[in-house]
């Protein structure tokens, strides 16, 4: 390379960045006052340089916005209402809401609240099964025998009587309802009583009864439930935790209070299918003598049997 050239072509550059220096000193930095004006000039030198900065402001002034009164234009304001197309939400407006206690959730007040179907059921028996047959009278045989006694049982449901039942034999040919022995004890009140033992082949139970009351069965309970819309439709059972389907529901018993005779019964059905299954419980209580109405009793005498 020609080294005459190289050297030209650095001063060169050298030239041009020292000028380039003065330039943007004088400029913005106004270090040569008396030969150029700074650009951008100090703020106390502004409205010298600037005479549009010294004049007064122009133009008209904004003119104030009334403020709205909320409570004057809060009942006029529309209302959100559910799936309305278009609807921009303010977040400051609530939708009135109303609890929906079958789907168990607010809804918005807008929407048909569903109501609740019946519960479905209801509680007609709460009690000790007792045993139907009593014994009425008992006659000691003219031969002296005990085998020969005759007895009088009645079944206090039907109110059917058997008469001249003895030891050993059925009470009625359709009945395999048999004595076994009979004994006359000292009650707590000081009264003889009169016990009677049978066996009972359609329980396949020996089962002791008196002629003061029928014999309740505390091992074990009747809980009887029937249908509120089909009276005709009952359940039977026996303790808690039987379950059972009627209508698309399925019911559970919970809970038993004998002292207060109540049920306890959880329903689990499916009221909204969007939200899939709801279990309701509710507690059954017996009806009062109020609220119903005892059949009268039948004017005709009951019947006997021999």
């Amino acid at each position: 390379m020609n080294s005459r050239k190289d050297i030209s072509f650095v001063l060169g550059a050298v030239s041009l960045f020292v000028l380039a220096i003065l330039v943007w000193g004088s400029l913005y930095q106004g270090w040569f006052p008396s030969l150029a004006k700074p650009l951008i000039p100090k703020d106390q030198e502004g409205p010298k340089d600037i005479a549009e900065l010294s004049e007064n402001p122009q133009g008209s002034l904004y003119p104030d916005t009334p403020r709205i009164n909320v409570k004057d234009g809060v009942k006029t304001w529309p209302k959100p209402e559910e799936n309305d197309d278009g609807w921009d939400y303010d977040l400051f407006t609530t939708i009135d809401i109303a609890w929906d206690s079958l789907q168990g959730e607010y809804v918005p007040l807008s929407r048909k609240v569903i109501p609740t179907p019946p519960f479905g059921v209801a509680l007609v028996k709460l009690a000790y099964p007792r045993y139907p047959y009593v014994l009425r009278s008992s006659m000691a045989a003219k031969s002296g025998k005990e085998e020969d006694r005759e007895f009088t049982i009645e079944n206090v449901e039907t109110k059917t009587y058997y008469e001249r039942c003895k030891l050993k034999r059925p009470i009625d040919p359709k009945l395999p309802i048999i004595p076994q022995s009979f004994k006359v004890e000292k009650g707590s009140d000081g009264f003889p009583r009169n016990v009677l033992t049978l066996r009972d082949n359609l329980l396949n139970r020996t089962i002791v009864i008196d002629d003061i009351k029928p014999v309740e069965f505390k091992d074990t309970l009747d809980i009887v439930l029937v249908s509120t819309s089909d009276p005709s439709t009952t359940w039977t059972f026996h303790e808690k935790g039987a379950k059972f389907t009627y209508q698309l529901a399925d019911y559970v018993i919970k809970d038993v209070d004998l002292d207060n005779k109540t049920v306890t019964v959880d329903k689990t059905f499916i009221p909204v299918p969007k939200k899939g299954l709801k279990t309701f419980t509710q507690t059954l209580n017996l009806p009062s003598s109020t609220d119903t109405k005892s059949p009268p009793p039948p004017k005709d005498k009951a019947k006997k049997s021999r």
